[in-house]
């Protein structure tokens, strides 16, 4: 996963350096300091069969760009407090230097600041408890005054490779992947996080399901997706047949999204342009034309969406734009 510089292991022992132990913190896109950890957050997907589907786990990391823990990196400090290290991630090939407490892209050259600092109960709970929902460490930097940037994806890293697999296998696309945009809005991304937690401490859940879904649309409706989120309301007055609830749809299958996909321009590609977002579907039930909310006007709220079938569920229907986030912008086709 990483490679060290320096010394070699049996040239020196690790190093006591204090009765505490040290944790790594990185300074985030939102300015705020957080723990380096090792997670993986799971989408779940459709796995699919002759007859019908079962769920798996895709995996997607929230924080791809630190694959290796705060102890682990407070190891390799104390072996060589002027070393580096360099490892390679879905977001790229990084290098972390201890003695200019640095992390930097090695391709772009951008660098975030890391801090070094006694693991005491005291500083977890300044650093990392009650703070708003993380913003994904593989993001990049951007204006701090900018409301959302879409970032053009390397063909070469793992995040556009696991993308064009999940658009080829999962979503059924047979027409090839021209051009992969991330979109990094902090404050749909903290809608959509606190609205997870939320949904979570409602019903008592530990986790929630969380899906990779698609939705076909125009070029003129990029940016305002991008800015405000997909409008349930909007979705539903410009619907005509709106058979499963007056949401936003979503689809299983980009191949089926990709009938509500306008051309970019016309000429020899013919280039379409698809979303694929991040869709809290949780509970979901069966929907029908009258619903403006899963449960239609019962007073407790036990589903999250609307599906075409509840066995082998192809659309989605949701109702709260808190439970989207537009994470990718497709361009294909040509």
């Amino acid at each position: 996963m990483f490679t060290c510089w320096g010394r070699e292991d049996n040239d020196t022992e690790p190093m006591e350096t204090s009765y505490y132990s040290c944790d790594w913190f990185y300074q985030a896109v939102c300015g705020s300091w957080h723990r380096t950890e090792v997670s993986s957050h799971f989408i779940t997907i459709p796995k699919l069969f002759p007859t019908c589907f079962h769920k798996a786990s895709f995996p997607l990391q929230d924080d791809p760009v630190n694959p290796i823990s705060s102890s682990e990196m407070e190891m390799l400090y104390c072996r060589d407090p002027l070393g580096s290290i360099t490892f390679n991630t879905a977001g790229g090939n990084f290098r972390i230097d201890f003695a200019g407490y640095w992390k930097t892209n090695i391709r772009t050259g951008q660098r975030q600041k890391l801090k070094r600092s006694f693991s005491t109960d005291h500083i977890e709970r300044c650093k990392c408890k009650d703070q708003a929902p993380s913003i994904p460490a593989y993001w990049e930097n951007m204006d701090p005054n900018a409301r959302f940037k879409a970032f053009k994806v390397s063909w070469q890293t793992s995040e556009y490779q696991n993308v064009e697999r999940y658009v080829r296998e999962i979503g059924l696309l047979q027409e090839p992947l021209r051009v992969l945009y991330r979109v990094q809005n902090v404050d749909l991304w903290e809608l959509y996080s606190r609205k997870k937690i939320q949904l979570m401490r409602i019903k008592g859940q530990s986790d929630i399901e969380q899906r990779w879904l698609f939705h076909g649309t125009g070029k003129n409706n990029v940016e305002n997706i991008c800015l405000y989120n997909f409008d349930c309301r909007i979705s539903e007055s410009k619907r005509q047949g709106h058979v499963l609830g007056k949401g936003t749809y979503f689809a299983l299958h980009a191949s089926y999204a990709d009938k509500y996909s306008r051309i970019l321009s016309q000429g020899v590609n013919d280039t379409r342009i698809m979303f694929l977002a991040r869709v809290i579907v949780g509970k979901y039930t069966t929907g029908r034309p009258d619903l403006c909310k899963p449960d239609g006007d019962q007073i407790e709220n036990i589903h999250d969406s609307c599906v075409d079938n509840t066995l082998c569920p192809r659309i989605f229907v949701v109702f709260n734009s808190d439970q989207i986030y537009p994470e990718y912008v497709l361009e294909y086709g040509g």
